[in-house]
């Protein structure tokens, strides 16, 4: 994928996860099992992601004026967290790819640290979803 390609994706990509994050942390929170955790944490993760998307503006030279479109959401918190953990491995793809096409050391710095986040965001909803299945 050129950079640019990269670059639209991935702002495509933080802005549709803010979405469902946010909608979802609404949905779920009343879940018995584990819903003010998964609140708690979907609605950091969409922040995180925020902050994201002002560093990939200024990584890129025509910023972040996508527009945000509506997005499904899961229609149960096990469906949430399969989605949502298929999406943060290829947002860890996405970023690595992003990483291997920069030049400036600086730039470089800011993408490997947001695949580390994105590391950590699947790590965090893996562990939340091993949680569920337990009894």
């Amino acid at each position: 994928m050129k950079l640019k390609e990269l670059m639209r994706v991935l702002i495509n990509s933080e802005m549709e996860d803010i979405s469902v994050f946010e909608v979802e942390a609404v949905a779920f929170r009343s879940d018995p099992r584990c819903g003010a955790e998964l609140a708690a944490l979907f609605l950091r993760l969409a922040e995180e992601k925020r902050a994201r998307l002002k560093i990939l503006k200024h990584l890129s030279k025509e910023g972040t004026g996508f527009r945000q479109r509506k997005t499904e959401t899961a229609r149960s918190v096990e469906a949430s967290f399969r989605l949502h953990a298929t999406r943060a491995a290829r947002s860890v793809s996405l970023y690595v790819d992003l990483l291997k096409q920069l030049h400036k050391p600086e730039f470089k710095d800011e993408v490997g640290e947001m695949a580390s986040a994105e590391r950590r965001t699947l790590a965090a909803i893996k562990k939340l979803q091993e949680k569920l299945k337990q009894p």
